[in-house]
């Protein structure tokens, strides 16, 4: 069995094998873009002869041509050859190789992956490389990374002691990694809403939107709902036109995403004309990177609550519409498709608030948006990987939602299945279960919210008032499958140490998560792991991946429910 990811839209076999898995090329023929991407194909000087034609035009598409001796790519550009080489990667990886002719091409343009470096964990520089070689072998051509205040802004410069930031000298490392790999690294950054650290600051706290608000027990919860400068103050626009100033100029993309999402208070502040205080101060913050030079791209749910507002954000400004249910509505995508408005679906991995994937949530969502777009003639899909909640969750426990969205914005005919999961097993994982282990971790953690469980600590620790975080039969099967996994993830071999690692991680994460969390609700039950135990291996693989972040405000909520 050929496994492909995205899966090609034609291919035929031929008689006969490639007689030998490797290949032999002149260098000297091609990019130093294309050099790079050939170096990570097996080479040997008795290997098949590859050829490579390369033409002008600026689509996607290829053909792919396997002989017992020779190997034969024809592309429509020079990124139609870089995704051909993704192909002939992926080839490799089977046992043997029949002759055959694929022919291929994408169904969306726009194939994008939208990560949060803000709540919680900051990447370091070669956890994002590594994320861009996985995005660049599924043939995803775009990346966002999600930003508050974790970078060196002058407004930040106390706030990143606490928090960690991505450097000006990173970003703009990551930007020509990204374009080696035909990856589109664009700024995004919220100058709206979302700026609840920064207006914390007592010198800022007067552009607060909601004067009166004063934080409660639970800081990450705070960070997710009150977080809108006022616009109603010249300020506040200066604001956001200094951070803009002092990010754009570390990327070499014609966009920039200005976010300008959820912001609720505005609403509450000002009920009778928050619609109109909206659109203007966004078409500003539009106007003001497009002086600069970039294509505006903004959240679109703000506008879908106010449709007479549409119209008067200017037509070059790419609307990202996003929903993460598993029932997204059809007719958030259709509005923009009559209003003949520029949009990209965005749906999400369902990873943030846990320690894994919520897989059966994620493949609805997926699948669906996807769908809408191509009816409806999105541009493309930015699927979104979240960190609400302190962003407890891997990138490994959250890759199978990235790989699900880069082969259905590939090719819209791709549905999840068992033949989808041996696909992923075998190029992304590495063993046969993979996906049976993600599944059976996701599913516990459907009975152990952590969020619920966080937010009761934090009440708790308050003397407030909370629900029970968790019942009886969450907690029996948070426990039965940590026990079922350590055992047969111990005894499996997998070739990606890294997956076998994160996802034993994750299953005893969920397990202490639910032990605590029926400690708060007074619920007896024998404890099967270890809390200083957990978090030792928890810190171990947080650090060795990311900055120090705010791994020390997660660690400081479980050691007070093991100390209650």
């Amino acid at each position: 069995m050929i496994h492909l990811i995205p899966a090609v839209k034609e291919l035929q076999t031929a008689q006969g094998t490639l007689a030998k898995k490797s290949v032999c090329f002149d260098q000297s023929k091609y990019s130093e873009r294309l050099q790079k991407a050939l170096g990570k194909l097996p080479v040997s000087a008795d290997g098949a002869r590859l050829e490579i034609t390369v033409g002008v035009e600026t689509g996607e598409g290829y053909s792919l041509t396997v002989m017992p001796d020779t190997i034969r790519i024809d592309a429509e550009s020079e990124r139609g050859a870089f995704y051909a080489i993704q192909t002939l990667r992926q080839l490799f990886e089977n046992e043997e190789i029949p002759c055959l002719t694929i022919n291929d091409a994408p169904d969306f343009s726009y194939r994008g992956f939208y990560h949060d470096v803000t709540r919680g964990k900051v990447p370091t520089l070669k956890t994002l490389k590594e994320l861009v070689d996985q995005m660049a072998y599924y043939k995803l051509n775009a990346l966002q990374l999600y930003v508050e205040h974790v970078f060196p802004f002058e407004e930040c410069r106390d706030l990143i002691k606490e928090t960690s930031c991505l450097t000006g000298e990173e970003l703009c490392e990551l930007d020509q990694y990204c374009t080696d790999n035909f990856i589109d690294f664009h700024p995004s950054l919220s100058t709206f809403g979302h700026l609840f650290e920064l207006l914390q600051q007592e010198k800022y706290s007067h552009l607060r939107t909601l004067k009166s608000f004063k934080p409660n027990a639970c800081r990450w919860r705070d960070r997710m709902a009150h977080h809108t400068v006022d616009p109603t103050l010249p300020e506040s626009f200066d604001l956001s036109k200094s951070l803009i100033d002092q990010y754009a100029p570390h990327f070499t993309s014609e966009y920039f995403n200005v976010c300008c999402d959820e912001t609720f208070d505005l609403g509450r502040a000002y009920p009778d004309r928050s619609s109109k205080l909206y659109a203007d101060f966004a078409k500003k913050i539009v106007a003001h990177v497009r002086d600069k030079g970039k294509i505006p791209m903004m959240w679109a749910d703000i506008l879908l609550q106010h449709p007479e507002c549409i119209a008067e954000i200017p037509e070059d400004v790419y609307f990202l519409n996003w929903n993460y249910s598993s029932a997204p509505k059809e007719e958030t995508v259709e509005a923009f498709a009559r209003l003949g408005r520029r949009q990209i679906v965005c749906p999400g991995t369902s990873s943030w608030s846990r320690f894994c994937e919520t897989v059966d949530n994620e493949e609805k969502n997926i699948c669906l948006m996807a769908e809408y777009g191509y009816k409806h003639g999105a541009v493309g899909v930015l699927n979104t990987n979240w960190g609400d909640w302190g962003n407890p969750a891997s990138l490994e426990a959250s890759y199978y939602g990235m790989v699900l969205g880069a082969a259905k914005s590939w090719n819209i005919a791709t549905a999840p299945s068992d033949a989808f999961d041996a696909d992923v097993n075998a190029l992304l994982y590495h063993n046969q279960n993979g996906m049976r282990y993600l599944r059976r971790i996701s599913r516990a953690h459907t009975g152990v919210g952590w969020n619920l469980i966080m937010k009761a600590a934090h009440y708790h620790r308050a003397g407030l008032a909370y629900d029970p975080p968790i019942t009886e039969e969450g907690l029996q099967e948070a426990q039965q499958t940590y026990r079922a996994l350590a055992r047969e993830l111990v005894e499996n071999p997998w070739q990606n140490g890294d997956f076998k690692t994160e996802f034993l991680l994750a299953a005893e994460g969920v397990c202490v998560l639910a032990e605590l969390g029926a400690r708060l609700a007074g619920l007896a039950h024998e404890r099967i792991t270890s809390t200083p135990a957990f978090l030792s291996r928890y810190r171990e693989r947080w650090l060795a991946k990311n900055k120090p972040s705010e791994l020390a405000r997660i660690e400081d909520i479980f050691l007070y429910m093991e100390n209650l």
